[in-house]
């Protein structure tokens, strides 16, 4: 819908400042649900950027807990020099609607500081991104030890 939007805007001489995500989410509404944004570990690789790997596991979230939801995991794929968003893959419970605010975080080329630094309510699912930015920025410090 929202590509159609910009082509008639476009169209119609109305485009101003809209521009397109150059990454699209993507969700699965399977059981367990399925959802990414942004590259994966195999385009990164394939095409020598370098990575690092965030990771939250439901188990470690009290909602999920409360929900009795506990299989699930985020994974932030991340610059390890500049912390910018690179990619992020969600299974599990609410996934497709988790996915919305890691690709406004990567559409506004932000990176995993975001989540570090933000309050999240609490108890609720995006905390994951939270967990993960953390886990992401031990791996890089245990690295340069």
């Amino acid at each position: 819908m929202t590509q159609a939007r910009i082509a008639v805007l476009h169209a119609f001489g109305q485009l101003e400042s809209e521009k397109m995500p150059r990454d699209l989410p993507l969700g699965i509404w399977t059981i367990p649900a399925v959802s990414m944004v942004g590259k994966t570990e195999e385009e990164l690789t394939d095409a020598r950027i370098p990575y690092e790997i965030g990771i939250a596991h439901f188990k470690e979230l009290s909602r999920a807990h409360i929900m009795a939801e506990e299989e699930g995991i985020l994974k932030l794929l991340f610059d390890p020099e500049t912390l910018k968003i690179l990619g992020i893959h969600i299974i599990g419970p609410y996934a497709a609607e988790m996915i919305h605010l890691g690709h406004s975080v990567m559409f506004y080329e932000g990176t995993i500081n975001y989540f570090m630094n933000t309050v999240f309510n609490s108890p609720t699912l995006d905390e994951a991104y939270r967990v993960a930015a953390f886990n992401g920025m031990n791996r890089l410090d245990h690295e340069s030890l």
